[in-house]
């Protein structure tokens, strides 16, 4: 039975946050060389029965590619809090958490996508100022745009609860997030360096809502008596202060925190090695 588990941001920790493609698009021999690591790392954690949560504003189709490669089996939380899937061939939780679609259990917390289309749209109304999302990119559009694969592109656009959106330059951030909350929806603004896409969010999304799901879908599973240990990693602050309230809403023996200042993956396989005696 479970009694530790790992929670994980993917984007900027297990990958470069410029990184859009998956693992497998790089070709930088050292790159490689870290990747095998991870991979090595996560196998270990596997073996010795420690679930591996990712986290990432990236869609279920991207999320699930990049697992694959890493060989993972886990639950994983999409689009910024929007949705946890847990794959019903690997399915740790009774009751399961959410309905059955296709291959996946899913909860769902955001709106439908194409209620953030439409939100887009009325948003960009309101601020009188023009907001272009994925949605209304090509596919050759994304990949120049963004740098990527026509698969990767194709993977990015199979958005199904929020958008991303070309953060406006000429808007106060203020007016922007405020003008969001005002239609019933959250704008997560992303900064320049990191992106150049923001998210529209529906209001029911959040990165705490649903890592405290699936923590507690775990605490469920425990046997009497044991009691559960959680690692939480990012390279963000705010990554570790959101998941902070699933620590003061929840029973956790043990909460670490960290956060990693290398580059990915190099800070999250230092982060994991103490988990696994090294």
């Amino acid at each position: 039975m479970v009694d530790q588990i790992v929670l994980t941001a993917l984007d900027g920790t297990l990958l470069n946050s410029s990184e859009v493609g998956a693992p497998e698009e790089r070709s930088n021999e050292n790159s490689d060389d870290r990747y095998e690591q991870l991979r090595s790392l996560l196998e270990q954690l596997r073996e010795k029965g420690i679930p591996v949560i990712l986290f990432s504003r990236r869609d279920r189709t991207e999320i699930d590619s990049i697992r694959q490669q890493l060989g993972l089996v886990d639950p994983f939380i999409a689009e910024s809090g929007s949705a946890v899937f847990t794959p019903v061939d690997h399915n740790p939780f009774e009751p399961s958490l959410g309905e059955k679609e296709d291959n996946y259990f899913v909860l769902t917390l955001g709106c439908p996508y194409v209620q953030a289309r439409a939100g887009l749209r009325v948003l960009a109304n309101i601020i009188s100022h023009p907001l272009k999302g994925f949605g209304d990119f090509t596919v050759p559009q994304l990949q120049k745009l963004a740098g990527i694969s026509e698969q990767a592109a194709h993977q990015a656009k199979a958005r199904e609860f929020s958008e991303l959106f070309m953060t406006p330059k000429a808007v106060d951030s203020a007016e922007l997030q405020q003008a969001a909350e005002d239609m019933g929806f959250e704008v997560v603004l992303r900064s320049k360096e990191e992106t150049r896409f923001s998210e529209l969010l529906g209001s029911g999304a959040s990165l705490a809502t649903a890592a405290s799901a699936v923590v507690e879908a775990y605490l469920t599973q425990l046997e009497p008596g044991k009691s559960l240990s959680v690692t939480v990693i990012s390279s963000r602050s705010d990554n570790l202060a959101a998941l902070s309230q699933v620590k003061s809403d929840l029973d956790i023996a043990t909460w670490r925190e960290v956060l990693t200042d290398a580059p990915a993956p190099d800070g999250w396989l230092n982060a994991v090695a103490p988990l696994l005696g090294t």
